[in-house]
């Protein structure tokens, strides 16, 4: 008894063949498609597929808090911001000359948000991606310091083609979390690429470190084939407050009346 094509199709590893293959062919015979035709459309979708897939898994290894895209950032509302500069960077080039990117503004600005979009693109063109906030590294390696554990949690911020590290100077690093943000740099100096966000400009990070010498080798490290972004404008979430409030104080007049 002969064995199905789909079956044999998945033995093969080529699921989504297998499981577009009755629609394709009817398709391609509605169509009057030639074999290579009918062909080369199923593999298209087989590439696809996995494609997809890939992509889903280097999104889901970046571990972005939310997923957000630069066609979603409301550029219009921040009219200082550098456009031209940031759909450059969006076309990862500076990720092949293993650049930096810091992006510096007050909160609401739209740092993180244009950080994670770029990550997505990253991520689409098929580089591998890293995304922590500095609070965030800094609980995984206080908790690390019980297992010792923290080369290895250092290193999985080294490794990436692409890492961002979100949040610098809402907080002041102690000398464990200081420590491990300047080997992470300085890992990473010429060989890989780093978005770092901070609320705080180059004057105040002295401030974040515990260590001046230590905020001086990371700056020195990072400034370096930099592209600086910064962002100045009005909060986001201030924007939205306003909306929601304008908008009850609307549904209040209408009830009013």
């Amino acid at each position: 008894m002969s064995i199905p094509l789909e079956t044999r199709l998945r033995r093969l590893r080529l699921g989504h063949m297998a499981q577009v293959l009755e629609a394709q062919n009817a398709e391609s015979l509605g169509q009057k498609h030639s074999y290579l035709e009918f062909l080369e459309a199923l593999v298209d979708g087989e590439l696809g597929s996995r494609d997809n897939k890939s992509l889903m898994k280097r999104i889901k290894a970046a571990r972005f808090p939310v997923v957000k895209t630069l066609a979603e950032f409301d550029f219009d509302f921040q009219p200082k911001l550098d456009v031209k500069l940031v759909k450059t960077l969006a076309t990862g080039g500076f990720i092949e000359k293993n650049e930096t990117v810091i992006l510096v503004g007050q909160p609401g600005t739209g740092k993180t948000h244009l950080a994670i979009g770029l990550g997505m693109k990253a991520c689409e063109a098929g580089y591998s991606v890293r995304f922590t906030t500095i609070q965030d590294l800094a609980a995984k390696l206080r908790a690390a310091m019980a297992d010792h554990t923290v080369e290895q949690r250092i290193a999985e911020f080294v490794e990436p083609d692409l890492v961002i590290l979100d949040e610098l100077g809402f907080t002041p690093l102690d000398a464990l979390l200081a420590d491990a943000f300047y080997r992470i740099v300085a890992s990473r100096y010429e060989r890989a690429s780093t978005i770092v966000t901070s609320n705080k400009s180059f004057e105040s990070w002295a401030e974040v470190f515990p260590d001046p010498v230590i905020a001086s080798a990371v700056l020195d490290r990072l400034v370096h084939h930099a592209h600086l972004v910064p962002i100045v404008g009005e909060s986001f979430r201030m924007k939205d407050l306003k909306t929601r409030r304008a908008s009850k104080g609307g549904s209040s007049a209408t009830r009013s009346a």
